[in-house]
């Protein structure tokens, strides 16, 4: 009689693993979003704030001033949290597609 429960344990423990697993991968998924377009937003606004002119390592390195405030190093950093953003929202499109393929399964 216990050699029959025993199958059945180690199903439940697999069916356990396995939303235990897609558990976290959501979480995961969830925080690399969230990374993306937070960090896209705040590269989008940097280059025009206050703190990108008035910083602690331009004051020890005052060479770097002109590098600093060159307009296409701005406009780059401004791209580059174009592109976190852009690549934000193609993984929330990539969630939302991935949700609705294990609803419907």
């Amino acid at each position: 009689m216990a050699h029959s429960t025993q199958p059945e344990l180690r199903e439940l423990s697999l069916h356990g693993r396995a939303r235990i697993h897609l558990g976290l991968a959501w979480f995961w998924q969830i925080l690399y979003i969230l990374y993306c377009l937070e960090v896209g937003v705040f590269l989008l606004f940097l280059p025009w704030m206050n703190i990108w002119d008035d910083n602690y390592f331009l004051y020890l390195y005052p060479k770097l001033r002109p590098v600093v405030a060159n307009s296409y190093l701005r406009g780059a950093v401004l791209g580059l949290g174009v592109i976190n953003i852009l690549l934000g929202i193609q993984e929330i499109l990539h969630f939302r597609r991935s949700l609705r393929r294990r609803s419907s399964a």
